[in-house]
């Protein structure tokens, strides 16, 4: 795929809700049918997640700041009289250290946890009941799912009417892989507990709010999850014993 500004301008516009919509939708059945497109976007959206953590760039701001404030008073060194301009400053990088250390502290915890997911996380897989499904929307479906096309499974399932709790499953992954995790929080609060994806949901869920950094949140899930005695109590066991060792 040939990198343009159009490319890239239809991108950030997709990403922004800001296309019209028959622009929209047209660039929804080229993301479908294109792998590298769809390689694009994701790119453009971890740039997007990253640029937006605001504290890293305000205190980034403010070192830049203070680094040219003692440049400039290097360059035109003051009256024995303004001294106190010294201190200012020396007063000003003890407190951005001790701000940097909070945040360096938050910052390593933060990564800790997403450590965690990282290492537990596994798409749901594909159940051979689907696989051998012959309708041609979903055979389409399962197919990018696996492929991790996970883009063109949320565009797809997002207008599929009455979501069984199996594809709410193959959504919600899709939207962990998307960065879009709130909207993974609502599908897999909304499985039914009497059926038997209930405990696969609550172990997506409690995943989901790790990659949220709100561990807190899985913890209840987890207890429950071993409380449940099914399939996911061994790695629930193991991942709460992580998360209370924090």
């Amino acid at each position: 795929m040939e990198r343009t500004p159009e490319i890239f301008e239809k991108i950030e516009g997709y990403l922004a809700h800001t296309l019209p919509k028959e622009e929209a939708i047209a660039f929804e059945k080229e993301l479908i049918a294109n792998p590298e497109l769809q390689e694009e976007v994701e790119k453009h959206r971890v740039l997007h997640k990253t640029l937006s953590d605001k504290d890293t760039l305000d205190f980034k701001e403010k070192l830049m700041q203070i680094s040219a404030t003692i440049k400039e008073e290097q360059s035109h060194p003051p009256a024995p009289t303004s001294s106190p301009s010294y201190w200012k400053i020396a007063a000003s990088i003890a407190i951005l250290l001790g701000v940097g250390m909070l945040f360096w502290y938050t910052y390593t915890n933060q990564h800790n946890t997403q450590d965690l997911y990282g290492v537990y996380y596994e798409p749901f897989p594909v159940e051979d009941a689907m696989r051998g499904n012959t309708d041609n929307e979903m055979q389409s479906i399962i197919k990018n799912y696996a492929k991790g096309a996970y883009d063109s499974v949320a565009v797809v399932l997002e207008k599929h009417p009455n979501l069984d709790s199996q594809l709410q499953l193959y959504l919600g992954n899709s939207y962990l892989n998307i960065n879009q995790e709130e909207k993974a929080v609502s599908l897999f609060k909304d499985i039914k507990s009497s059926g038997k994806y209930y405990e696969i949901a609550k172990w997506y869920l409690s995943l989901t709010y790790l990659k949220l950094n709100t561990p807190k949140k899985s913890i209840p899930l987890l207890k429950e999850i071993i409380t449940y005695n099914g399939a996911y109590k061994d790695k629930a066991t193991r991942l709460l014993t992580a998360l209370e060792k924090k």
